[in-house]
């Protein structure tokens, strides 16, 4: 679990347009801030969805330290942080810019706690690159490495492998490690009780189960009580995307491996949901209102993904109270203190003042892990962010007429920062056909 990148709230501080439509061009607070949404040209592309119209009279500028810019913007992303000074048309959803300033991704230390899903790079020479938590991570010879056992050396470093780090995130999207600490995918018996507790079959369901408000009230909702939606063609097309995006290291492990994760994806019906149902056993229940709402594959694989990507991160039982007692404490201590202290998960929930923030973080990470699946299974990563845009929408209204809500917000500035530079040389991790964005 990352520390955010940018808080939510300071994203939603940050991409909010200003309520003045006419800026005057040397006042230092721009009219729109935020990110590219849709780009054919440095002179044809919209901000968090807004037509930005640039004339002959327009100022574009690079921004390339903390000092100084460059008038160089040949090359505007999907994705770019972007300010955007002149006047806005709010009705119209364009602005008529007198100056244009690209954004400069500035580094951050970061830290984290993340399944490792695919080796970009395998170890050489003490050199290794790993995709975790939706980052490329470089061990080089310089960083701390620390391992819990079996695992004691980087030749033995995989996907399916948990790593804890810290590290430095610089421009080009890759987290530089300066200490990691490598430990086993175990299953503890606390996790593998919880599996158990929510084990069931959502097909068989009985059409006339309901749960109580007065239960609902006090003890949650409880999927064992939600039937399932009889749509075959729907339930069909459901279950090939869901298919397509498990990881592969995950679907070549054994039926009889302790940490592989039988997903299974269920059709439900149930308009309050803007969000499938993710429980730790790998039982995904998806409202047939989000299907209908989302318009192509890639939207709907978007859906999938991060919900998967929750259990692959064991996300439910990171929010358990068992979480808190877990023994990785132990396993910190037993590498003799090689580690950042309080790094591990449970130093990580101590650090948290409430579950809003560590849900908050888990959001956020379920979004950039995410994004990888949806790459390994050739979908589209554009449409991504869009998906949880459009579900944020009430039905009366368009996505222009919708703040972009927090979680599009994360996969934009992901795919700006980190999928625009991530390694042309990386292979996909998965090797699912290629599948429809229509």
């Amino acid at each position: 679990m990352v520390r955010p990148l940018v808080s939510l709230a300071f994203l939603s501080a940050f991409i909010t347009d200003s309520a003045v439509a006419q800026t005057n061009p040397l006042d230092p607070t721009p009219t729109l801030s935020g990110y590219i949404t849709r780009v054919s040209s440095p002179s044809d592309f919209d901000v968090n969805g807004v037509h930005v119209i640039v004339n002959g009279k327009t100022q574009l500028q690079r921004a390339t330290d903390a000092q100084s810019s460059s008038t160089n913007v040949e090359d505007v992303f999907f994705g770019e942080c972007t300010d955007i000074y002149g006047k806005l048309d709010r009705k119209q959803h364009r602005v008529e810019a007198t100056k244009v300033v690209f954004c400069r991704f500035d580094s951050e230390a970061l830290s984290g706690v993340a399944i490792i899903d695919h080796l970009i790079e395998p170890a050489i020479d003490k050199d290794l690159v790993v995709r975790a938590d939706g980052y490329p991570i470089r061990i080089e010879p310089s960083t701390a490495v620390a391992y819990v056992a079996p695992l004691s050396s980087l030749n033995d470093i995989k996907p399916n492998i948990w790593i804890e780090y810290h590290g430095t995130l610089s421009s080009n999207g890759t987290i530089l490690a300066d200490k990691v600490l490598f430990r086993p995918n175990n299953i503890s018996e606390k996790e593998g009780e919880l599996r158990r507790k929510n084990e069931y079959d959502p097909s068989t369901v009985p059409p006339n189960s309901e749960q109580s408000a007065i239960s609902k009230h006090f003890l949650g909702m409880d999927p064992k009580k939600i039937p399932p939606y009889d749509d075959p063609a729907m339930q069909s097309r459901v279950d090939r995307i869901g298919a397509s995006l498990i990881p592969s290291y995950q679907r070549h492990l054994k039926s009889d491996e302790p940490s592989r994760i039988s997903f299974r994806f269920q059709l439900i019906d149930n308009p309050k949901l803007n969000d499938a149902l993710t429980l730790p056993n790998g039982i995904i229940l998806v409202p047939r209102q989000i299907v209908e709402r989302l318009e192509n594959d890639s939207q709907l694989a978007t859906v999938l993904a991060d919900n998967i990507a929750t259990a692959l991160e064991k996300q439910r039982y990171r929010l358990d109270p068992a979480y808190k007692t877990t023994n990785l404490a132990m396993e910190m201590a037993s590498v003799g203190g090689a580690f950042v202290p309080g790094l591990g998960l449970a130093g990580v929930i101590a650090k948290h003042v409430s579950d809003t923030s560590i849900k908050t973080d888990l959001i956020q990470q379920s979004g950039r892990v995410s994004l990888g699946l949806l790459r390994d299974a050739g979908y589209d990563l554009e449409q991504a962010p869009v998906a949880w845009w459009l579900l944020a929408a009430k039905p009366s209204k368009s996505m222009k007429d919708t703040q972009i809500p927090s979680r599009a917000l994360n996969l934009y500035r992901a795919i700006g920062l980190i999928w625009t530079n991530y390694p042309t040389t990386a292979s996909p991790a998965n090797n699912a056909v290629t599948s429809s964005t229509n």
